[in-house]
């Protein structure tokens, strides 16, 4: 019998630990600290005279999906399922054929696109965590005893002071995308799920929003306990499924609306459409901004029975339920562009449509199509998404753009396209995107485009991308032009190339902090064309 002796030793020292007292882990290490020269600028841009040069400046609409791969929408080739209404947006506007995120994690990614600034650079790096150990037993729990599966206890034992949690999220000196239209006299609301802080300096009521309704953590259950009779769902084994159905709809995951917690019955995805569809009724005589940010197809796996029957002869529950939930995704979306239409508003409404990141292929239920990897991890499959814009008049129907865009692109492209000004004091990440998409710019929007998260870097220079695990020591260079699946490592033979795209993402790294704000707790392991990985969670 093959013994394990790393567990032998960690239940010997949990024994002698716990006859004795917890002994704390480290903390002093990771105080969360906010730069006070940048809310100087914050307070600066936002106290000044701002009026917007367009006269009638266009309402804004961003609608996000959670987790909706690329090849889980028909537009982009997906052949299993049908998504008609997102499908519509694009071929009425622009369908951004290698559209990215700057993270491929929930928070960090929504932290770069309500901000226009890629997150690392102001310490937003890896996931928000509700909870760190708060002794080493804890610690050495995790690790050695409770089965996490495929997540693995990442980091060593220094995390923020308890007090200090509650500062996670995007700090008060970024200036979101609600706080800036707020100051160009925008009535801006936020129908769904938050996940840039839950504290009092972060929730949305604290962040520009007029009006909001969802809730504020990375999940919530799409009923509550007591309507389940009314959907299908799919409980997975794994360690964090069934922490999230444990969770329900408490804490962060609690419906609230204005800050005020509510029972909500009815299927989440379909009230955070009709809260949408309200708003912008209520609003429609005005310049409006409405972030609508959709759970779906995020766990826990819920779907509305009807919806569930149209996937009958899919032969795995699982995809069935998921399927199911992306369909009435379509709907929702559908539904908001419709109500768009009949108000007469389309001429005069920037909508944009993307997901937060790749699919969650580490389920077993979504299917990233040809691209590597999905949430998590840099490959192909976790940060390029599904991605469109319409703005009826401005841009020609069908248009397919080919370069690489990015979600940061959508702040700057807002803010110019109002008349506005972006503050002087920081560097934004995006572009306007009009001139390119109509042709008026011929160049790339972007020459390189940076990821990070901790041991993890990437880098994309025009159709090269490198990318690598500082602390794991392997690195992979790839021609996503002849290989969007990322098969066919380069490094050994471009050994010049592969010297220059890591010197270029060094230099991109003097320009962040020299640490993010808040440590991450877990690795997830991945096995990928026969190779183990390990990203952070």
């Amino acid at each position: 019998m093959k013994i394990n002796y790393h567990k032998v030793i960690a239940i010997c020292f949990l024994f002698l630990l716990g006859s004795c007292y917890p002994v704390s882990v480290t903390r002093m290490k990771w105080r969360i600290k906010w730069d006070k020269t940048m809310k100087e600028g914050k307070d600066k841009y936002m106290s000044g005279n701002l009026h917007a040069t367009n006269e009638r400046p266009p309402n804004i609409i961003i609608l996000l999906a959670d987790d909706l791969g690329k090849y889980e929408v028909s537009a982009y080739g997906a052949k299993h399922i049908s998504t008609p209404h997102i499908d519509q947006l694009g071929q009425e506007g622009v369908i951004f054929k290698e559209g990215y995120v700057t993270a491929p994690t929930c928070a960090p990614s929504r932290a770069g696109l309500m901000t226009g600034r890629v997150q690392n650079r102001y310490g937003f790096e890896t996931q928000i965590m509700e909870f760190y150990p708060t002794n080493m037993i804890e610690y050495l729990s995790g690790k050695y005893m409770i089965n996490t599966g495929d997540f693995v206890m990442a980091t060593k034992p220094e995390y923020p002071s308890e007090w200090q949690v509650h500062k996670q999220g995007v700090p008060p000196t970024e200036i979101n995308l609600a706080e800036l239209l707020k100051k160009y006299n925008y009535q801006t609301g936020i129908t769904g799920k938050w996940h840039l802080g839950a504290s009092k300096y972060h929730i949305p009521m604290n962040r520009g929003f007029d009006y909001q309704y969802g809730f504020n953590g990375a999940f919530s259950l799409y009923t509550p306990e007591q309507e389940w009779n009314k959907v299908i769902h799919y409980v997975q084994e794994s360690f964090s499924s069934q922490y999230q159905w444990k969770s329900g709809r408490y804490g962060e995951g609690a419906i609230t609306e204005n800050g005020k917690e509510i029972r909500e019955e009815e299927y989440l995805t379909f009230a955070i459409r009709d809260k949408a569809i309200n708003y912008i009724k209520e609003h429609k005589d005005k310049p409006f901004f409405l972030y609508c940010p959709f759970s779906a197809p995020h766990v826990p796996y819920q779907a509305p029975v009807e919806y569930y029957c149209n996937y009958l002869n899919v032969e795995r529950e699982d995809q069935r339920v998921y399927y199911a939930m992306i369909s009435a995704l379509d709907d929702a979306i559908g539904a908001i562009h419709n109500t768009v239409k009949e108000l007469g508003l389309e001429e005069n409404t920037m909508i944009f449509l993307l997901s937060d990141n790749g699919g969650a292929s580490y389920t077993g239920v979504t299917d990233n199509g040809p691209l590597k990897g999905g949430k998590l991890t840099q490959f192909e499959g976790g940060i390029n998404v599904p991605f469109m814009m319409k703005w009826k008049g401005h841009i020609k129907e069908g248009t397919q753009y080919d370069n690489p865009v990015i979600s940061t692109d959508i702040f700057t492209t807002v803010v110019e396209n109002i008349g506005g000004v972006l503050p002087a004091d920081r560097t934004y990440d995006g572009v306007n995107l009009i001139p390119y998409i109509n042709g008026e710019k011929s160049s790339r929007p972007h020459e390189q485009l940076f990821w990070r998260a901790d041991h993890i870097w990437a880098i994309r220079d025009e159709d090269y991308k490198l990318i690598l695990s500082t602390r794991d020591g392997w690195a992979e260079l790839y021609d996503l032009k002849s290989d969007k699946s990322e098969k066919i490592n380069l490094k050994d033979k471009m050994p010049e190339l592969f010297d220059a795209l890591y010197k270029k993402h060094q230099e991109w790294q003097q320009e962040l902090p020299e640490k993010p704000m808040w440590p991450r707790v877990m690795d997830h392991k991945f096995f990928l064309d026969g190779k183990e990985y390990l990203f952070p969670a």
